[in-house]
């Protein structure tokens, strides 16, 4: 590692082999040094921070007091700041709180911010306060009801905040212009409502509602619901735009597998899907391209899903199909005639099962339902998941009979690669490549 001499930045040049690599070392100085470097600069200098068009702050690392009065200073010189020169103005302004301590000092942030010529306004504000061992809604921050008119902003991030629905519906109609909205962990809401004809992008995760959802954005391409919620009904009957969708946690009661269901086959151009945690049975739609299932649960007495021991997917247009499970029990019955690529992730977190005969069965069964994919990509907690033994290879068909590709990857050390070579020939007899990795090595044939 050698000093730049070329000139006097706090900047260090590292090579590695034909490239100059240079490291800013100025960004991870604490903030009251930073401070002090910005005190000593020439009155010149000094003020031309006022033009940044991004302001961000985020409270990690410091007291509570400090933060305040830091962002305080800030936006009070930024102010004078674009009195002293017309047209100065900010387009992203992030607030990123996790300690939060009070809604009057927030509330005259917001105001400056919504003044400006904003293109993006993000605010994630946690509170800190516990109340017999769990976080305190009273001691959240309530989004204040402001006369908002944002004409500019495209992008609309909240997180951890309260907001009333006619607050909410108020900032919504204040921004035509409104492309991407992501509500995390946002509350408050009885019938929560998103109106928006330039919507493209919309992410609710574990935002909680009373009632009902509806949404009402013909130009939505993405819906992004990440919900456990229980009595909460969903609308997107207007949103025939969809071209991706990933549904998360949702089960009975919170909606019956039938809206589920008919929402997947309702969307006429879908072509992107991710469905995780969620109780369904069938995934129907002809024009489906790309699909991944993952179920997370770990099975134990208290599992909702299961009984869940079938999935039937009618997808005749799928081209590439993701599934990840903690184990195999279920069934995957595929209509995919042109799939041309399955991965398939069977392990969770390094768990080992008992493995003996009937577990072998089992996975032969499972392996069976993607041999209609022409390439088949397998991942496997150790290479023991695969030695199917002899005397099981000579009384069952080869689950994948018709794979040309397969692929597998395993997390431990490969102990027998020729023994597992040969075991996973026998899977895939008609396989034209072959490869296995693991953590320490790779091979292909």
């Amino acid at each position: 590692m050698a000093r730049n001499k070329g000139n006097n930045h706090d900047e260090t040049t590292q090579v590695q082999g034909s490239n100059v690599v240079i490291i800013d070392r100025i960004s991870y100085l604490p903030h009251s040094i930073l401070l002090h470097i910005l005190a000593l600069l020439p009155t010149r200098w000094r003020h031309l921070w006022d033009s940044v068009p991004a302001l961000e702050f985020c409270d990690v690392g410091i007291e509570q007091q400090k933060f305040y009065n830091f962002v305080n200073k800030c936006i009070e010189h930024r102010m004078i700041g674009m009195h002293r020169v017309n047209g100065l103005g900010i387009n992203r302004f992030k607030l990123e709180m996790h300690g939060y301590g009070g809604s009057v000092d927030i509330d005259r942030w917001l105001s400056f911010a919504v003044k400006q010529h904003l293109e993006e306004l993000d605010l994630r504000i946690q509170s800190n306060r516990l109340v017999s061992g769990f976080v305190s809604r009273a001691s959240h921050y309530y989004f204040p009801s402001f006369n908002y008119c944002i004409p500019s902003l495209t992008v609309l991030k909240l997180d951890g905040l309260k907001l009333a629905d006619e607050v909410f519906h108020n900032l919504i109609m204040g921004c035509p212009s409104l492309e991407k909205l992501v509500l995390h962990s946002c509350f408050g809401f009885d019938d929560l409502e998103v109106s928006s004809l330039n919507l493209k992008y919309l992410e609710l995760i574990r935002t909680s509602c009373v009632h009902s959802i509806l949404v009402e954005a013909v130009n939505l391409q993405s819906f992004v619901f990440d919900t456990s919620v229980t009595g909460c009904q969903l609308n997107l009957f207007s949103c025939k735009n969809v071209r991706n969708l990933t549904l998360v946690d949702i089960y009975i009661p919170c909606f019956s597998i039938s809206s589920v269901e008919d929402l997947i086959f309702q969307l006429p151009i879908l072509e992107s899907l991710t469905v995780v945690d969620c109780d369904i049975d069938i995934i129907q739609n002809q024009y489906l391209k790309d699909l991944v299932l993952k179920r997370t649960i770990i099975e134990d007495g208290a599992d909702k899903w299961k009984h869940k021991m079938k999935i039937t997917v009618d997808t005749p247009n799928l081209g590439s199909f993701h599934y990840e499970d903690v184990n195999f029990t279920h069934k995957v019955l595929l209509n995919s005639p042109n799939l041309e690529e399955t991965n398939i992730i069977l392990d969770y977190e390094g768990e080992r099962k008992k493995i003996d005969m009937n577990w072998y069965v089992d996975m032969i069964d499972f392996l069976s339902y993607f041999d209609c994919s022409k390439v088949v990509s397998l991942v496997v907690y150790s290479e023991e998941n695969l030695m199917f033994p002899e005397k099981l290879r000579k009384l069952r068909l080869p689950p994948l009979l018709s794979v040309k590709h397969l692929r597998v990857e395993t997390r431990c050390e490969l102990k027998s690669e020729s023994l597992l070579r040969d075991a996973l020939l026998w899977l895939s007899p008609h396989t034209q490549t072959l490869s296995i990795r693991s953590e320490e090595n790779e091979a292909q044939i």
